[in-house]
């Protein structure tokens, strides 16, 4: 194997010394074609891309700070245009968060074929920090949601890069920490083969971390927050018109049937317009049909369901409490039927880059 052939991409943001030290040792262990990304950093920064400058790395400067999805795509780009004979990239983090050696690791699998390579932690470990816990459990269930498949360290950035998926990750919506997750999205998407290597799980007290828990957790996780915001307005459409129809004297499964007609108007439309952005679209017949044919399917099964457990003793009447539960029950199929179904690849789309 040519270590030279292979790039390391590191995207920075006012990096510390580990940045040297990361470099230094790649340079040791033979990856000496380092890439540099020096996103918008503070002139405080400078010296520290001035030394790894000495240790053979390579910095390109973007003037502003533009996320990083944004450098990762303008390396991507770089070592596409100006380095044809390199076979692949490893992209890595520049807070120490990955060891030279698990670079190594992955620059390795990536010259042995032709795959994407994942390095995956293990985030069960007793000193991983119980926020960078939860983060990943929350990723990995939304991860399995959206794609049916379980990838148990999705906030990974340490990722091989073969050549000729280079096009695949220049394309890839998002410019800031939603990158990484839409490349995962989109490379199940296309059915592009990825193999997973163990690397050393690294949490250092004195790690900085420039990602934003509210505001970058909102751009990555978008689409499936705007399809729980759809679902409850719905809910609520639904519930609202189911009690008011039982009130005036209707049977319970002629108010459900009333009710979620109503709601699945709204849902629909709320969906196609908004979560999945899709008012363009010219396919609306089709979809609207197979929304309709899970719509019944889901409306006959509340109905049915509340009309059998209203009578048991639990539930002492509370036709509100059943009403919320069934439909709670039934949120998971419908999400799950309408992404793979009905929307199978629509849910990229309204992620603005």
């Amino acid at each position: 194997m040519i270590l030279e052939n292979i790039a390391v991409l590191i995207p920075a943001l006012n990096p510390n010394n580990k940045l040297v030290d990361l470099v230094k040792e790649l340079n040791r262990l033979g990856l000496v074609n380092v890439i540099v990304i020096d996103d918008g950093s503070e002139n405080s920064a400078q010296s520290v891309f001035d030394e790894v400058e000495m240790y053979r790395a390579t910095v390109y400067r973007h003037e502003q700070n533009r996320g990083k999805g944004a450098a990762l795509k303008t390396g991507i780009e770089l070592i596409k245009e100006h380095q044809p004979r390199t076979i692949g990239i490893v992209t890595a983090d520049a807070d120490g968060q990955h060891a030279a050696k698990d670079i190594l690791k992955v620059a390795k699998a990536l010259a042995a074929g032709d795959s994407i390579v994942l390095g995956t932690r293990d985030l069960s470990r007793p000193d991983v920090p119980l926020t960078s816990k939860l983060g990943n459990l929350f990723s990995t269930i939304y991860f399995k949601f959206k794609t049916g498949r379980l990838l148990k360290d999705t906030q990974t950035g340490l990722r091989g890069i073969p050549r000729q998926h280079f096009d695949f990750a220049l394309d890839v919506m998002g410019d800031r920490y939603d990158y990484e997750m839409r490349f995962l999205e989109q490379m199940n998407e296309k059915n592009i083969e990825y193999r997973t290597v163990d690397i050393e799980t690294i949490y250092g007290e004195d790690r900085v971390t420039h990602f934003r828990a509210v505001n970058d957790s909102y751009v990555i996780y978008k689409p499936f927050i705007k399809n729980i915001a759809s679902s409850l307005l719905s809910a609520i459409v639904d519930i609202t018109a189911f009690m008011l129809w039982v009130q005036i004297g209707s049977g319970i499964f002629l108010a459900t049937v009333f009710a979620r007609a109503l709601s699945g108007i709204f849902n629909f439309s709320l969906n196609k317009i908004w979560v999945f952005d899709m008012k363009d679209s010219h396919n609306t017949r089709n979809e609207s049909l197979k929304y309709l044919t899970l719509f019944t399917m889901q409306m006959i099964f509340s109905g049915l369901l509340t009309e059998v457990l209203s009578t048991a003793p639990i539930f002492n009447n509370n036709l509100l409490l059943l009403k919320i539960l069934v439909d709670c029950f039934l949120f998971v199929t419908n999400f799950i039927v309408q992404r793979f179904w009905i929307f199978p690849s629509r849910m990229e789309l309204s992620t603005p880059k």
